[in-house]
């Protein structure tokens, strides 16, 4: 399998509470975060939850003050794998996953590892699809910008 990760471009931790991880992080020194939005299905096409298609709905925050981007999502419902994730772990915040960029989208999207996440912005051509990695090295691999898949 190639699949090469040719960039890492975010850790992306998922939370019940988005303004405690906010405030704990800025604690640790993570100070400029983004203001908090609200990611609606109504701004996305193509979304897919588990492998199926389903809408989901969260609270993002970013902070862009290292080289690697850190990202705060708080799901707003109970059937994402974002939400799926704080249930299996009985927590409220862990490290979900890393965002890569690879060199072989068409080896990942046959690698056989499971299509937990995806979506696209509406009339954009590019969007993020999440695979279950957690066997192999214990996280999702958020893969970003990969051309919209047809059909």
């Amino acid at each position: 399998m190639a699949n090469h990760i040719t960039e890492i471009k975010q850790i992306g931790f998922v939370t019940r509470d988005i303004e405690k991880a906010i405030r704990n992080f800025t604690a640790i020194g993570l100070t400029d975060w983004s203001p908090i939005q609200d990611v609606m299905p109504d701004e996305y096409e193509g979304m897919v939850c588990d492998g199926q298609p389903q809408e989901y709905a969260m609270r993002v925050a970013t902070n862009f003050e290292l080289d690697i981007e850190v990202e705060l999502i708080q799901p707003l419902d109970d059937h994402s794998d974002y939400a799926h994730w704080l249930d299996k772990l009985d927590t409220w915040i862990a490290m979900h996953h890393i965002s890569v960029m690879t060199d072989d989208v068409d080896d990942l999207r046959n690698s056989g590892h499971e299509l937990l996440v995806a979506g696209h912005s509406k009339g954009i051509p590019f969007g993020w699809e999440y695979y279950d990695f957690r066997d192999e090295i214990g996280t999702v691999l958020e893969y970003v910008p990969l051309p919209v898949k047809e059909g």
